[in-house]
């Protein structure tokens, strides 16, 4: 993978107002170098500036790998400034606190303090997409309790007649629907579906986007799916309660290839029931792919009370800030073609093992003691939107380059080795 898919991402959350200069106020970084392969990234790498240009805090240095040493001039709107770089063989790489490396490779001479664009990304989409959204809600909402979580990974399947009926997601819900009467092998089988039933389970509700970004799932009165005001039902809800334990996120809290009355949520209101908790279960969540920000409009049309819970999927990705519930060997023991079904799913079963983790969670930690959770408050929020490349006009005067074909020939001598 080149670094073109990561700049994009990087990109992305430049522009929902997370930036350089704060990652490096959040990791104590005071002298970075950002070091790019050559002048070909000039666009990004002007990017990167302009933000530290305007927010002072910290004052990078930029090189590049192919030995080119001079400015990029840059005017905008009558708007001059320059950009200047060093060699990179030239730099004393002790004097920075981090060598943040814009390339999709790595170096094979240790550098201590060296981050990788791929590993810049990850932290940059986790603290994007995971964590910022998310305190601002706490601000909001200061006396709720919020845990983010994940989901189990689907293993290797080794069982090769198990494997012929483990169909993708899409596959399985057109051949059950046009079977003619014939019954067609698949992983629903050994929990007594049949076609019909497990077509009907596997239904996606009509989503609609409202004018604000928010999503909307419309009532549905499939027996399996079970939508009424926005949410998948949770059965048993008891009339009088003290408080509320929301599950916001994606298809896994939202139950996915499970019928509304077998999802967490569901196995989880009955457990408390048991215990004369008087806590009611909501499950908001929705059948979200590849839009991971619909989740963060929807969850601030929540109206939770003081010390309610909220726990919270964002695919998989794990904050630092915040609490964590990490469920990933939930299934550990588990034969696994008894809990998995189709696209890196889980069934019923599997709903059912994580519910029992979820309650115990709950105890283990007193939150139904009045647990009371410090959470840190967000960095501030600043937008730095890129320019548009048909308004600018780039004016490079490099010195003439004798040293390229020596940082090509590190590629075929293994001086850099790809990522991927």
């Amino acid at each position: 993978m080149n670094e073109d898919l990561f700049i994009i991402r990087l990109r992305d959350c430049f522009t929902a107002g997370y930036t350089l200069p704060q990652f490096c106020v959040d990791n104590g970084i005071k002298k970075p170098l950002f070091v790019a392969i050559d002048e070909r990234r000039a666009d990004f790498l002007w990017e990167i500036f302009v933000q530290f240009k305007y927010d002072k805090r910290i004052t990078p240095k930029f090189t590049l790998l192919n030995e080119k040493v001079g400015t990029l001039n840059f005017s905008v709107a009558g708007i001059l400034s320059e950009l200047t770089f060093e060699r990179f063989s030239d730099s004393n790489l002790s004097e920075y606190d981090k060598i943040v490396f814009l390339i999709a490779g790595r170096i094979n001479a240790p550098i201590p303090n060296a981050i990788y664009i791929d590993q810049l990304t990850d932290y940059f989409i986790t603290r994007t997409y995971a964590e910022i959204p998310l305190l601002h809600f706490l601000q909001r909402h200061p006396q709720v309790k919020l845990i983010v979580t994940n989901f189990p990974s689907q293993p290797k399947i080794e069982d090769e007649e198990f494997k012929k009926n483990f169909y993708g997601l899409d596959y399985l819900r057109k051949i059950t629907k046009s079977n003619n009467g014939v019954h067609i092998a698949n992983p629903f089988d050994s929990l007594g579906y049949n076609n019909k039933e497990a077509y009907d389970l596997m239904s996606i509700p009509l989503l609609t986007t409202n004018l604000d970004g928010s999503t909307h799932m419309a009532d549905d009165i499939n027996p399996f799916v079970g939508i009424k005001n926005n949410q998948r039902i949770t059965i048993d809800q008891p009339e009088n309660y003290a408080n509320k334990i929301y599950f916001v996120g994606t298809c896994h809290q939202y139950g996915i290839n499970a019928p509304f009355y077998k999802t967490i949520p569901s196995y989880l209101q009955k457990m408390l029931n048991e215990k004369n908790l008087p806590y009611r279960l909501e499950n908001p969540s929705q059948r979200y792919y590849g839009r991971q920000q619909d989740l963060f409009y929807n969850i601030v049309k929540l109206a939770p009370k003081p010390n309610d819970i909220i726990f919270v999927y964002v695919a998989n990705l794990r904050p630092i800030q915040l609490p964590f519930f990490d469920v990933s060997n939930a299934f550990d023991g588990y034969d696994y073609r008894k809990i998995w079904v189709v696209d890196g799913h889980s069934n019923e079963v599997g709903y059912k093992i994580l519910a029992e983790k979820y309650f115990q969670f709950l105890v283990e930690n007193n939150f139904f003691k009045n647990t009371k959770i410090e959470y840190p408050t967000p960095p501030p929020h600043r937008i730095v939107t890129a320019f548009r490349k048909k308004i600018l006009r780039l004016r490079q005067n490099f010195s003439t380059l004798k040293n390229w074909k020596r940082i090509k020939n590190l590629y075929a001598n293994g001086g850099l080795k790809s990522v991927v």
